[in-house]
């Protein structure tokens, strides 16, 4: 029997509510990515709107934020894709998966995102005052 090998599948199948939690966090954290996503807007017109001259620190900083909005919309329409692939015909283990990583990776650019509007708070408040 040397030529004949067993092999054995081991794969994890998620339980309902494992999936519902994690379909839960993906959602939650959908949402608070859009949330953000409206605050950088707004934070990027305001620093747009404020005065004709702008310095050149306020131009950088309008800059570095228009691209990690930039950086937003790539990833959301990423995920967003890759959750349509039209080879999945129905909730299946890999999808689980996907999920996890895209709350995961929502959650650590929420954290990038707040980092940013913070700097970017203090920005505002110093170009308002001046």
């Amino acid at each position: 029997m040397k030529g004949q090998e067993q092999s054995v599948s081991a794969t994890y199948e998620a339980s309902a509510v494992e999936v519902q939690n994690l379909i839960l966090d993906w959602v939650e954290a959908t949402e608070q990515f859009h949330n953000r996503y409206a605050k950088l807007t707004e934070v990027i017109n305001s620093l747009r709107g404020g005065s004709r001259r702008q310095d050149s620190a306020t131009r950088m900083r309008l800059r570095q934020l228009m691209t990690l909005r930039q950086h937003m919309s790539d990833v959301l329409m990423t995920l967003l894709m890759d959750m349509n692939n039209p080879k999945i015909g129905k909730f299946q283990s890999s999808q689980s998966g996907q999920l996890h990583s895209h709350a995961r990776l929502l959650s650590d650019l929420n954290q990038e995102i707040d980092a940013e509007l913070v700097n970017g708070a203090s920005m505002i408040k110093t170009v308002a005052q001046a």
